[in-house]
């Protein structure tokens, strides 16, 4: 009798928690905002290590003289995200607005005593995606991934590092710690701005074009977990040539799945490229069936074992390149909220292709013999895995 009565209360909750995110679905569709903007002229420069993105980045805000907007998924309060919140305290005691905006899950370890030191400061501080209810469950899994600063009207960065320790290769589990991240100024600063304004809340977007010269177009793009799987999809069915795909989770839908068989059967070469070592339960083992079923068609797996493999990068023939915070995953596809730039111009696509294959050149590569003796562990967390693809 208690065992069914356990056995009935598991069913009602496990039918809660699907109804739950049914409805939670629903109502984020409802109430989604997503940005595409123009191709817009912009320049800038790429960071492929931490320590010089990070050293920019800190000098672009001590020198700022009007504002400083910034957007993160994860602000470590470990050495160096301390730092980071101590100048933007100084900033914000100069006068300076500080804006400061983390996600409530992603950044958990800013306290309540680190968020009244910068308030006593003069930091605006706020969570993005704080999970409430109704629709708990969903809502803790919809996450603000977006990574943005913007300093007056000037500069802007974004990309796929976040601010911590092991972002600078402070951990001892991976070593280096592999992100593209970008500084871009001109007019399309703007467009960068006007996602942070609205994610924070403004209600007046129109924001100032900086009046500079830019010497390439950049398209931005923010989607808002409805969007992205098309837009993939869009990419790899231009590719005549080549698909380079590097991401730290590879779980894609069936559709973009689809995709990626119809242009290996065109002829286009494809080489994806993830993590040997995970940062998170099952994310690997989840990819890796797909990843099978492509080499087994031709495709090249490489698995990079030089550090941890966190960038997100999409290069189609040498012409196109989508760099952001988005990942190839389910996640970043229906719930996340997450911001791309598209680059044109093919000598920075040249010089991204090239960085790709440096880090393959850092890989083992996936073969018959590697999946054939992977450990027992990898292959009961592939079976695991597969109920919570949309969740990884």
């Amino acid at each position: 009798m208690i065992f069914t009565l356990i056995l009935i209360f598991i069913a009602v909750i496990i039918l809660l928690i699907i109804l739950d995110f049914k409805l939670g679905r629903k109502d984020h569709l409802s109430k989604q905002r997503a940005f595409s903007f123009e191709k817009t002229p912009g320049d800038y420069i790429f960071y492929i290590n931490g320590a010089p993105f990070y050293e920019a980045l800190i000098q672009d805000i001590h020198d700022a003289k009007e504002y400083v907007d910034v957007l993160f998924f994860i602000v470590s309060a470990d050495e160096t995200g301390l730092q980071f919140l101590d100048i933007l305290k100084r900033k914000a005691r100069e006068g300076i607005r500080v804006r400061l905006f983390v996600d409530r899950i992603g950044s958990l370890k800013i306290t309540k005593k680190i968020r009244q030191e910068l308030r006593e400061a003069g930091v605006q501080f706020k969570f993005a995606e704080v999970p409430r209810f109704p629709y708990f469950f969903y809502k803790l899994n919809r996450r603000n991934h977006r990574k943005i600063t913007v300093i007056d009207h000037k500069i802007a960065y974004t990309g796929s590092y976040n601010i911590g320790n092991v972002y600078l290769g402070g951990n001892a589990d991976f070593y280096d710690w592999r992100d593209y991240h970008f500084r871009v100024t001109g007019p399309v600063v703007a467009n960068l701005q006007k996602i942070f304004s609205d994610d924070w809340g403004d209600t007046d977007t129109n924001e100032k074009v900086p009046q500079t010269k830019a010497p390439h177009d950049l398209k931005i793009t923010a989607t808002d977990g409805n969007q992205l799987e098309r837009q993939l999809i869009e990419m790899i069915t231009m590719a005549e040539k080549e698909i380079l795909i590097g991401t730290p989770y590879f779980i894609p839908t069936k559709k973009v799945m689809d995709a990626l068989t119809s242009a290996i059967a065109r002829g286009v070469h494809l080489h994806a490229m993830i993590p040997l070592k995970p940062d998170h339960p099952l994310v690997r083992e989840a990819g890796l069936p797909f990843l099978y079923k492509l080499f087994r068609l031709g495709a090249t797996v490489s698995l990079f074992d030089a550090g941890f493999y966190h960038a997100k990068i999409i290069v189609i023939d040498n012409t196109f390149a989508d760099v952001g915070t988005a990942n190839f995953d389910q996640r970043s596809m229906f719930l996340n909220k997450e911001v791309n730039v598209y680059f044109y111009d093919p000598a920075f696509i040249t010089e991204l292709r090239n960085a790709f294959m440096i880090d393959a050149d850092d890989s083992l590569t996936m073969d018959e013999q590697w999946i054939r003796k992977r450990a027992f562990t990898i292959r009961l967390k592939e079976q695991i895995a597969k109920p919570f693809l949309p969740l990884l």
